[in-house]
Formats: C-alpha cells, sequence, structure tokens
C-alpha cells in the first residue's frame, strides 16, 4: 500500500471524477493542494483574478459539459469571495463542487488569521456541504459531493478543508469509485396521460419552458413535440437557447424583459405548460395576474417547486426530457393556426422595437452588429 496526503488524495479522485480543468486562487490554507495539483501535472490551473471568477469559470464548463466541474478558493477572504458564485449556481441549478482551504482544526472557532466559519455560510446556498475532520474521510466526502451535485435538481456542493487534514497522510488499498448521479425516477404515468389530454384538449396552449430543459437535454424532445401540435413556446433566461430564436413557433422571453405581444399571448392563453421552469417574479410580475384564465401543468425535476408560487391543475415531478418524450407519442397533430394567427396579429400591433438598432454607434446597434460579425 501507498501512503498519500491528504492534498494528494484529493487531486487524484478528482481526477478520477474526469475533471481536466480547475479554475481557483491558492492561498495559505490551501497551498497543500496546489502543491499536489503541481505534482499531479495532468490537470490543468486556470488562475483567477477573483475567486469570484473561479466560481463562474467553473459554472461556464458546467453549463458547456454537462459534467459536474470544481472551483478552489482558500480559507477568509477567498472563501467569503467564492460565495456570490456558489448562490448563483444554486439559484440557477448548475452542479459544481467548491473546494476551499481552512485554518488548521486546532484554529478552528479561535478567530484564527483568515478564519471564517465558511460551513455556516455555505450552508443556506449550497445543495450540500462538508466540513473534512478527518483526512479518510475525502474518500467519501468527495465521490459524494459530485453525485449530490449532480443528482435531482442540480446544485453547488461545498468541501471545506482544514490546512491539517490537506497536509495529513494514510495508507490506500483501493480506490474508491467516482461519485454519479442517482438515477432519475420515472415520472408518474396517470398523471402525464392527463397532462397530455389537457394539452390535446387546449384551444390556446403555451409552453413555458426553463433551465430545466436545457439541463436535462430536452431541447429536440420540446421541438418535436411542439411542431406536432402546432404549440407555441416561450422561454425564460435560463431556457433561451433551447429552441432557435428564429422558430415560428418561438414567441419569444416572457415577463419583465419580454416583448408586449408575448406577455399579451400569455395572458390569453386557456393552458400553460410550464417544464423545467419555477415562475420567477421576473418571469411572472404579479402572480395573482399572470396568465389569469389558464390552466396550469408543472413540470419540475424538484417537487418543493411545484404549486410553490402558482397552483397548478396538475403538477408532475420528473425529468424534463423523460416528460417530453413521454408525450410525443401522445399529443396529436392539431391545426392551431387560430392561435398561431392571433399571436402573430399581436407581434404585428405591438412589435419589439430597437431605436437606432441599424446605427452601430447606439447601444442596440453596436450589440446587433457585433451579432453580424459573429
Amino acid at each position: 500500500m501507498q501512503s498519500y496526503s491528504g492534498a494528494d488524495i484529493i487531486i487524484t479522485l478528482l481526477e478520477r471524477q474526469g475533471i481536466k480543468t480547475i479554475a481557483g486562487i491558492p492561498g495559505g490554507a490551501n497551498l497543500p493542494i496546489y502543491d499536489a495539483l503541481a505534482r499531479n501535472g495532468r490537470i490543468r490551473h486556470v488562475l483567477a483574478r477573483h475567486e469570484q471568477g473561479a466560481g463562474f469559470i467553473a459554472q461556464g464548463m458546467t453549463r458547456v459539459s454537462g459534467e459536474v466541474q470544481v472551483c478552489f478558493a482558500t480559507s477568509g477572504p477567498g472563501a467569503t469571495n467564492i460565495l456570490t458564485a456558489i448562490a448563483d449556481a444554486r439559484l440557477d441549478s448548475i452542479p459544481i463542487v467548491c473546494i476551499t482551504g481552512q485554518v488548521p482544526s486546532s484554529l478552528i472557532g479561535t478567530d484564527a488569521f483568515q478564519e471564517v466559519d465558511t460551513y455556516g455560510l455555505s450552508i443556506p446556498i449550497t445543495k450540500h456541504n462538508f466540513l473534512v475532520r478527518n483526512v479518510s474521510e475525502l474518500l467519501s466526502v468527495i465521490p459524494e459531493a459530485f453525485r449530490i451535485a449532480a443528482s435531482g435538481r442540480p446544485g453547488p456542493v461545498l468541501i471545506d478543508v482544514p490546512k491539517d487534514v490537506q497536509q495529513a497522510c494514510i495508507e490506500i488499498e483501493t480506490w474508491p469509485e467516482p461519485g454519479r448521479p442517482d438515477p432519475i425516477p420515472g415520472a408518474d404515468r396517470a398523471a402525464l396521460i392527463e397532462a397530455a389530454s389537457m394539452i390535446n384538449a387546449a384551444q390556446r396552449p403555451v409552453f413555458y419552458i426553463g433551465g430545466g430543459v436545457v439541463a436535462s437535454g430536452a431541447s429536440k424532445a420540446l421541438l418535436a413535440l411542439c411542431e406536432k401540435g402546432s404549440i407555441p413556446v416561450t422561454p425564460t433566461l435560463m431556457g433561451l437557447d433551447a429552441i432557435p430564436a428564429d422558430h415560428p413557433l418561438n414567441i419569444g422571453m416572457l415577463g419583465m424583459h419580454a416583448a408586449r405581444y408575448t406577455n399579451q399571448a400569455l395572458h390569453a392563453c386557456d393552458l400553460l405548460v410550464a417544464v423545467g421552469s419555477r415562475f420567477d417574479d421576473r418571469a411572472t410580475g404579479r402572480v395573482e395576474s399572470f396568465c389569469p384564465t389558464a390552466r396550469i401543468i408543472h413540470v419540475d425535476i424538484d417537487p418543493s417547486e411545484i404549486d410553490k408560487i402558482k397552483p397548478s391543475s396538475i403538477g408532475i415531478t420528473g425529468d424534463a426530457r423523460q416528460v417530453l418524450e413521454a408525450w410525443l407519442p401522445e399529443i396529436r397533430e392539431t391545426d392551431r393556426s387560430e392561435w398561431t394567427g392571433e399571436i402573430e396579429r399581436l407581434k404585428q400591433a405591438f412589435p419589439m422595437e430597437f431605436p437606432g438598432a441599424d446605427d452601430p454607434m447606439t447601444a442596440y446597434g453596436v450589440i446587433r452588429k457585433t451579432a453580424a460579425l459573429l
């Protein structure tokens, strides 16, 4: 058997998880981890200029790769700086693992130099967090952090590792298996069939889609379903790339930053199918006035989101992709030209206006010109 330090165990387990790039900033309390990272030589490190940046780099890599990514910070100001990125990952359901250094165990609670209660501070803004007390705990904590981050509704997990735990050594005979997400339980079949019947019967339905559609890889199923039923789609900011911007059924983002015609169409719809979205205040405005005549079907992987803000006629707990794929054979091909025509008339009457869009010296113009060049 070979002896490994806690820091070497962390880096080895991260490599076994498939981590190839880590963003972070070194400091006194996490230098052993950085020494181990240098010894490893196979994981690339991106030196951020601020720990918050390291957290957002990890978020970006997660969004692009679809896999849990990692960021590092030291104790004290390093940990407090990265909290904003962690809180953002929690609100946007982005799975990342943040590993922070901490003062030695014997100094915890003594107001030592650059000591803050990282564990306590991160409780409200993480999906789960760990304060590692013994080097052997790392063998279970690291894989468990990845499992938790990616299972169910994704989110950030923080691991706080005291410096003495990073430096302590143990012998390891076998390495644990990498942490993998739990299997996704299937949605209730009866609820799926009932919801499909409601969609088929609706005259003015709208799909309201959020980041959950993107996270589950459900864009293809969404497009096939909406094209089959001629159902308009309105995405949230997090769901913008779930459907092509120029698709005729895409009626644009809803809510505060939407075109007037989009919100008017929602006001007139008779069925709102919310998938992977959470009825955020920027989307709904005054909740009691949002889609006042519509029945609501709400699909979300997190059961606590169902009926949290807006009561639903049918709530379905499940993965967005699995639900949409299950609906596909149940949804009838329907001519909804009257409804889509009404939305087109609203679009013509209340267009989204961009003053100066053709002049690159204006605010709208420079963004459009940049987009065209890209």
